[in-house]
């Protein structure tokens, strides 16, 4: 995948994700995220390797 077509595919999931509310994240194998919205919507992010991500706060 080119680079445009990520950038075009990132901008997608963040307008279908604007204003979510989140639920429940649940990892169940190193490799996976769930994100679980409270309408109902469910992000899955799958790897074969171990995800390594982190989360910083906005104090804005």
């Amino acid at each position: 995948m080119n680079e445009e077509k990520l950038e075009s595919e990132a901008e997608r999931m963040t307008q279908l994700l604007k204003g979510k509310t989140v639920k429940l994240c649940a990892r169940h194998e190193p490799g996976e995220l769930a994100i679980i919205f409270k309408d109902g919507t469910r992000l899955f992010i799958n790897s074969k390797s171990k995800l390594d991500f982190s989360i910083t706060g906005d104090d804005s």
